[in-house]
């Protein structure tokens, strides 16, 4: 897996770095990044996106987009897990990839143990 890193010269940074992302795929159960060739930490402000969500894959290039700028640690690391954990079948998205608030929930619930050692090792 590739991490790319979009340059930028003004605030805000990116809340994740490479190591923050490699650290995440560690972590997770493999399946959930296996089908992942690269990591893309854009340059787009997620306020600013187009996208529902600030971190979308695409199985299509088999990338990971990640809008993490104005984001905090925490809450960037946690939609990237929440993406992981679509990807690796824990829920289901609905219509264009939104996801229904019964399969976030439950999402939330696999993705937590993940997403307090990230919080632990990273704060």
């Amino acid at each position: 897996m590739k991490v790319v890193s979009a340059k930028i010269n003004k605030d805000p940074k990116h809340s994740l770095s490479k190591s923050d992302i490699s650290f995440l795929f560690k972590i997770t159960p493999e399946n959930w990044t296996d089908c992942i060739t690269t990591v893309v930490l854009a340059s787009e402000l997620f306020s600013n996106s187009r996208f529902d969500r600030p971190v979308i894959y695409s199985a299509y290039s088999s990338r990971l987009n990640v809008l993490s700028r104005g984001l905090s640690k925490s809450v960037a690391a946690k939609e990237v897990l929440r993406e992981l954990g679509l990807i690796g079948s824990v829920a289901e998205s609905g219509f264009a990839n939104s996801i229904p608030k019964s399969e976030l929930q439950k999402l939330d619930k696999v993705i937590e143990p993940y997403l307090t050692e990230f919080i632990a090792s990273r704060t």
